[in-house]
């Protein structure tokens, strides 16, 4: 009897001290965090301080900076010196007997006026025009030599050069007619022309005479002639 107690006692101390070891186990302890309350505090009652990794309900705003934030005055203009354009040139105005963009057109009224003033020829033909100077008014017709060439409608003709500046009929190049001519070439106040003519072996076909080159220059509304003349055809 006694010995059923003692047995039976010492099997309820081990089951008591396995309790107490179990729970002084390091490894079965769970972390407990403390859980702020909710509840809005009372009035008069100061602000809890703010845990570490919390925000505060009022944080603290930025105060202006018055060296950063003052608004710098405008940079005074600075006045630039525009120039005026330079105004262009004046546009010589067509002078009479233009036309076509011409300053001198054969279709005009002043050439055949020109025509008119021409003295006979030999046969009694009428002069015709052939061709003429083709300068253009945009370039200016301010000292400008133009010329017109004629000749009868004829076997043989002989011709006539016509000069002419700003609007005014300034005469023949030569007071006789020649046969044989060419106007070569010309500059603003030059003209230059070709003459050939037949000597007495020739047939009137294919003139030897020449050729010869004479270069008429415009002065004002003078004309003065530089070079050989062929031989007077009266003679």
């Amino acid at each position: 009897m006694n010995v059923k107690s003692w047995a039976f006692a010492a099997l309820a101390a081990s089951v008591v001290l396995g309790a107490t070891g179990c729970e002084s186990s390091p490894a079965a302890q769970a972390t407990r965090t403390p859980i702020p309350s909710a509840a809005p505090a009372s009035p008069g009652t100061a602000p809890a301080s703010a845990q570490p990794g919390e925000q505060p309900a009022n944080p603290p705003q930025p105060q202006p900076n018055p060296a950063r934030d003052t608004v710098a005055p405008p940079a005074a203009s600075v006045p630039v010196d525009q120039k005026e354009p330079a105004p262009a040139p004046p546009v010589d105005q067509a002078p009479n007997g233009s036309g076509h963009g011409l300053c001198f057109d054969s279709n005009s009224q002043l050439a055949r006026n020109a025509v008119g003033r021409l003295a006979p020829n030999a046969g009694g033909y009428p002069w015709v025009i052939l061709e003429a100077s083709n300068d253009p008014i945009e370039a200016g017709c301010d000292g400008v030599l133009s010329w017109m060439l004629v000749d009868w409608d004829g076997s043989h003709p002989g011709y006539h050069v016509l000069f002419f500046t700003n609007g005014q009929y300034l005469g023949t190049a030569t007071s006789k007619y020649y046969g044989y001519t060419t106007v070569l070439g010309k500059t603003r106040n030059t003209v230059s022309v070709q003459y050939r003519w037949v000597t007495p072996q020739d047939a009137l076909c294919c003139p030897s005479g020449g050729p010869t080159v004479v270069t008429y220059t415009l002065n004002g509304t003078t004309v003065t002639a530089q070079g050989q003349f062929p031989p007077n055809p009266d003679k």
